[in-house]
C-alpha cells in the first residue's frame, strides 16, 4: 500500500521554509533599497562602494560613514499544510546593522577614490514546532481507527557577512572604472527532524509503524569575490555595469548528524521494503560553498528638473549541483546483516549518508525606483523589484541531506522620505512591504496554499563632511 507514503507527502508538503534561496530579499542603505535596489548605475551615495566601484568617482559628497539599521518583521500562513485544517503560522523579528560605508577622496590625486563596505548580505532565523495526534481510520488491514502521530521541527540560522574595499578611477568627466574585493564569511546552523507514528488501537511491539528522519548540521566557511566594474555619468543619466566573479574558497569546517530509521514500514507502504536504522556524526570536515556570480546593469534618467528614474537588472549565473561537504565515511547501520550496496540502492539513491548538496539556477532580478524633490528639505522614494528562487528542490528527497527552502517567488515594495538639515545631514525613513504574489504552494488538490508578507523598517543616519586623505 502506498496509504504512508501519502501522509508523508502531505505531511511534508508546503511547509514554511527559510528564504535562503533568493539573490535579491536584501538591498543595503536606504537609498538603495527604497528605490527596488536600482542602484547600479549609482545613486550618488556611499552604498555605491558596494553596488558599483566605479561610480564612486561621481559621489559629490564623500562622507565618513553611513549607517544603516533595518527592522524586519516576517508572517507566514500556510493553510492545510500538513492536512484539511492542519495549518501553519509564523511570526518573526529581526533587527540588524544593514550597512555600514563609506567613500574617500584623495586630495592629491582628485581621479581616484577609496571605499569600504560591510553588509548583512544574508540574514536569517527561522524555527518551526509540530505536534498533531488524531485517529483516523485509513489502513484496512486493521480493525477500527488508527492513531496517527506526526511531529516536526525546523530550526534555521544563516548569517552571511560581506567586507570589501574599493578603488575608483576617473578616466575623464563622463566616464570611470572600478573594483571591489569582498570577502564573505558564511554561518549556518540548521537541524530538521520529522517522523510519523501509526499505533493502531489493537497493537502488539509488532504492530508499531515508526518513520523518521533527523538531520543536523552546522558550517562556517571564508570565501571571496572580486566585483569589475564601469560607469557613465552625465548631466540627466547615468549607466553603469558591475560584473561579480564567482567566488573562490578559502576555508571552512563543519559538523554533523544524521539518522533516518523504517520500522515496519513495508507492511504498510511500497516506498521502502525493509527494516532499517542508520546513523552517524562526523566532526570538522571541510566545507566549501560557492557563489556563481553576477552581472548587474543600471541605468538612470532625469524627468524635468526634480524627479529621477532608476532601473537595474542582475543576471544571477547558474551552476551545477556541487557537494558543500561531502563526508566519505560509512555509517552505523542496524541490522547488521544489511549491506552497503543495499544502503545505497533502496534509501540514499548511491549517494554519501553525511553528505549536503546544492545546485543554483541562473535568475534575473529587475528593479525600478522613483525619487523626487517635495521641498528643500524632503525627499520621496518609491520602489519595486523582483526577487526570484533560485534553487527549486523536491518537496521529499530522503536519500540526501538538504535545506528546506521556500518554494515561491518574491516582489518587494517600498516608499521612503528623507529630510535633509540645515547642516546637510540626510535622515531617511522608509518601509518595504514583501509579498508572494502566487500564493500556492504544492498540489493545489491538496488544497495547500501559502500567505507570506514581510514588512521592513529602514533608518538611516548620514554622518560625517567630506573626507580627504
Amino acid at each position: 500500500m502506498k496509504t504512508l507514503t501519502i501522509m508523508i507527502s502531505l505531511f511534508l508538503a508546503g511547509f514554511a521554509r527559510a528564504q535562503d534561496y533568493h539573490h535579491w530579499s536584501e538591498h543595503f542603505g536606504a537609498r538603495a533599497s527604497l528605490l527596488g535596489g536600482a542602484a547600479t548605475a549609482g545613486l550618488g551615495d556611499n552604498a555605491t562602494a558596494y553596488y558599483n566601484a566605479a561610480a564612486m568617482s561621481y559621489v559629490g559628497d564623500p562622507s565618513l560613514s553611513i549607517s544603516v539599521n533595518a527592522y524586519r518583521i516576517r508572517m507566514l500562513k500556510i493553510e492545510n499544510a500538513l492536512g484539511e485544517g492542519l495549518h501553519l503560522e509564523e511570526r518573526g523579528f529581526s533587527m540588524m546593522p544593514n550597512l555600514i560605508a563609506g567613500v574617500l577622496e584623495l586630495e592629491k590625486h582628485k581621479r581616484i577614490r577609496f571605499g569600504y563596505t560591510v553588509i548583512a548580505r544574508r540574514a536569517m532565523n527561522q524555527k518551526f514546532d509540530f505536534l498533531h495526534e488524531e485517529d483516523d481510520e485509513l489502513l484496512s488491514q486493521f480493525d477500527g481507527p488508527e492513531r496517527w502521530v506526526n511531529s516536526y521541527n525546523l530550526q534555521h540560522n544563516l548569517m552571511e557577512y560581506w567586507a570589501g574595499v574599493s578603488i575608483s578611477y576617473e578616466l575623464s568627466d563622463h566616464y570611470s572604472i572600478g573594483l571591489s574585493h569582498f570577502g564573505i564569511y558564511r554561518d549556518v546552523k540548521y537541524s530538521n527532524n520529522y517522523g510519523i507514528t501509526v499505533l493502531p488501537q489493537d497493537f502488539s511491539g509488532s504492530q508499531v509503524y515508526e518513520y523518521s528522519n533527523v538531520q543536523s548540521f552546522n558550517y562556517f566557511n571564508v570565501k571571496g569575490v572580486f566585483k569589475p566594474s564601469i560607469a557613465a555619468n552625465f548631466e540627466s543619466f547615468k549607466f553603469g555595469l558591475a560584473l561579480t566573479t564567482p567566488s573562490f574558497n578559502m576555508m571552512g569546517r563543519g559538523n554533523a548528524f544524521r539518522e533516518i530509521s523504517y520500522i515496519n514500514f513495508h507492511e504498510i507502504s511500497d516506498a521502502v521494503d525493509i527494516d532499517v536504522k542508520i546513523v552517524d556524526r562526523v566532526d570538522g570536515f571541510k566545507v566549501t560553498h560557492k557563489e556563481f556570480g553576477s552581472l548587474a546593469m543600471g541605468v538612470s534618467w532625469q524627468a524635468g528638473t526634480k524627479s529621477w528614474f532608476h532601473f537595474s537588472n542582475e543576471t544571477f549565473f547558474g551552476g551545477k549541483r556541487y557537494y558543500i561537504f561531502d563526508v566519505d565515511e560509512k555509517p552505523s547501520i542496524y541490522p547488521d546483516a544489511f549491506s552497503e550496496d543495499d544502503l545505497e540502492n533502496e534509501v540514499l539513491g548511491g549517494q554519501n549518508f553525511l553528505s549536503l548538496t546544492e545546485k543554483t539556477h541562473a535568475r534575473t532580478n529587475i528593479g525600478f525606483g522613483f525619487e523626487t524633490v517635495l521641498t528643500d528639505r524632503w525627499q520621496l522614494y518609491l520602489g519595486s523589484r523582483t526577487d526570484f528562487l533560485y534553487n527549486e528542490v523536491p518537496q521529499i528527497q530522503t536519500n540526501a541531506m538538504r535545506v528546506e527552502s521556500s518554494k515561491w517567488n518574491l516582489m518587494h515594495f517600498s516608499l521612503g522620505i528623507v529630510h535633509v538639515t540645515k547642516s546637510n545631514k540626510r535622515y531617511t525613513v522608509g518601509v518595504e512591504y514583501g509579498t508572494a504574489p502566487l500564493n500556492i504552494v504544492g498540489a493545489t488538490e491538496n488544497g495547500i496554499k501559502t500567505t507570506s508578507n514581510s514588512f521592513k523598517l529602514l533608518l538611516e543616519i548620514v554622518v560625517g563632511q567630506k573626507e580627504k586623505i
